[in-house]
């Protein structure tokens, strides 16, 4: 369906004018300190916003991604908004990478709301439907990107960059190059007397 003389928005229209470039520079992890912060292996446990995981689909269908923001700040916050319990807090651990990559898939125009049909940011921010951006995920994918950049969920001003350790080329790199668990104190008494 047309709107206005424009063709209908897509997904694998949207992806496929993207643009697919190398990239170059530092981003930040926040996740548990059980998996290194070059190693993905924990999100085929639990699906996410732009990676299936053994959770909910077969092993055929799931593929990892290591989620990372271009910021400090932004890859707290996107760790913190999918906080569930407060005690997990007291595990995560804060990486710095120093990556290179062939081919990024640059997506931060894709939540922009361009036109009637297109979506907008909180399309692509749901916490539990992934339906869309698996699907951008898997375009993004099949057009052989490594990673795709897309805007933070965090409401913060910058973007994520999602890569997919699988389809790393020979080329490309993520180098650990420092790693801090913070210490985030949680007064359990005070907790309790909120709740």
């Amino acid at each position: 369906m047309s709107t206005g003389g424009s063709p209908a928005w897509t997904v694998r229209a949207a992806v496929a004018n993207c643009s697919v470039r190398p990239w170059l520079g530092e981003a930040w992890r926040c996740h548990t300190r059980k998996w290194p912060g070059d190693n993905a292996d924990g999100s085929l446990k639990a699906t996410g916003r732009y990676h299936r995981g053994r959770d909910r689909y077969p092993e055929s269908e799931t593929w990892p991604a290591l989620y990372t923001g271009l910021a400090e700040h932004i890859a707290l916050g996107e760790s913190l908004r999918h906080t569930q319990h407060l005690p997990g807090l007291a595990w995560k651990r804060v990486t710095r990478l120093e990556i290179s990559l062939e081919a990024v898939l640059d997506g931060t125009g894709l939540g922009d709301g361009d036109f009637p049909g297109t979506p907008v940011l909180d399309d692509l921010c749901r916490p539990a439907d992934y339906d869309l951006t698996h699907e951008i995920a898997r375009a993004a994918r099949a057009r052989g990107a490594e990673a795709l950049l897309v805007p933070t969920c965090t409401r913060f001003t910058g973007n994520n960059l999602i890569i997919f350790p699988d389809l790393l080329r020979s080329g490309s790199s993520l180098i650990v190059s420092s790693a801090e668990d913070p210490d985030l104190y949680i007064d359990w008494d005070e907790l309790r007397s909120t709740t």
